[in-house]
């Protein structure tokens, strides 16, 4: 609803003993307020509310006071400076309302997507690449009619470099088989958040490969942890900008989402109308393991070699490595083995 303006020249406190809106068309139920107007306030913002009772048009036509026990009418068109006569306001049926919690705490970062998507409320993790977090949601109907119908979209919001498979995965299924939902009733919505990001250098694992003699290119791995770990004589020397790139091994990386939540039920759904409800997720991801070292070894035959990887674990947790035909290789915190 409107705030309306009124002005006051008293030189004490003014009592508004009662203080409306002024309304035709569909019922409404105009909430009071109450309030003293200091003196030489002059214009004095005064928000007034009132809550329509059936679906139709409400024609906001002004307020109306009451002071001392004298009641007044104040129209729109009558005050000064305001050319509009009024405002009509359109009264849709009504629709449930969902209230959201989740098992991450909130974010002290606000999200700002450049689609200018409202935000409701904004939760944050830290992951290591390859880790996956499930995200817990609560849907509460805070609503006066059923949850019949749920959709659930999601967008990345400033995406910098290369993500590998889905980000975001859940099965909505499993939460829309305890709909509809009542009032005052909660469903549980399940997201897995699943990070595989790329912190690879890849001219440091080319150099590593053509001081063993191997020539190749294109390969996706490498680490900045060679340096730092098993220093070796390079063939030419690094300058300050680039040993700064090369020993950064806590670089951190970001990726940010919204979760979309478009909902209805009750007379406002078989009318067609729906309301939406977004959630903000910012993740920090670390890297997790590096190979900081690759060599070779000959193989029995001239056209294969044998390709020997040093693999550091950085999380302060034991990893468990497994590769293919092979067996699998567990990892300390901060272990390094070949």
């Amino acid at each position: 609803m409107p705030a309306l303006s009124a002005s006051s020249h008293n030189h004490s406190l003014q009592p508004v003993a009662l203080q409306g809106l002024l309304t035709s068309g569909v019922e409404f139920e105009s909430l009071p307020a109450a309030l003293s107007l200091p003196a030489e306030s002059g214009l004095y913002p005064v928000t007034l509310v009132g809550v329509p009772q059936c679906p139709g048009q409400i024609n906001v036509n002004g307020y109306h006071t009451s002071v001392f026990g004298v009641f007044s009418d104040c129209l729109l068109d009558k005050l000064p400076g305001i050319k509009t006569t009024g405002c009509t306001v359109e009264v849709i049926p009504s629709l449930p309302r969902l209230q959201i919690s989740t098992s991450l705490p909130r974010s002290a970062r606000t999200l700002q997507p450049s689609s200018g998507d409202e935000i409701t409320t904004s939760v944050s993790v830290q992951l290591y690449n390859g880790e996956t977090q499930p995200l817990i949601i609560k849907l509460e109907n805070i609503g006066t009619e059923p949850l019949e119908k749920l959709e659930v979209t999601s967008k990345m919001v400033n995406l910098k470099g290369k993500l590998f498979g889905d980000f975001l995965s859940w099965n909505l299924e499993d939460t829309l088989s305890q709909f509809p939902l009542k009032p005052g009733s909660v469903a549980v919505f399940t997201v897995y958040i699943k990070v595989k990001l790329d912190f690879s250098c890849h001219e440091n694992l080319l150099q590593d490969l053509n001081d063993d003699g191997i020539s190749v290119s294109g390969l996706p791995l490498s680490s900045p942890f060679r340096q730092v770990i098993k220093p070796r004589i390079e063939n030419k020397p690094m300058n300050p900008q680039e040993a700064t790139k090369v020993g950064d091994f806590s670089h951190i990386k970001t990726l940010e989402a919204i979760l979309n939540f478009r909902y209805s039920g009750g007379q406002g759904h078989t009318d067609g109308y729906y309301r939406n409800l977004s959630l903000g997720l910012h993740v920090e991801v670390e890297p997790s393991v590096f190979f900081t070292r690759v060599s070779t070894l000959p193989a029995t035959s001239t056209r294969q070699c044998h390709l020997l990887l040093d693999v550091f674990n950085y999380t302060e947790h034991e990893l468990m490595i497994s590769a293919k035909n092979n067996e699998d290789l567990v990892l300390h915190a901060g272990e390094c083995q070949r």
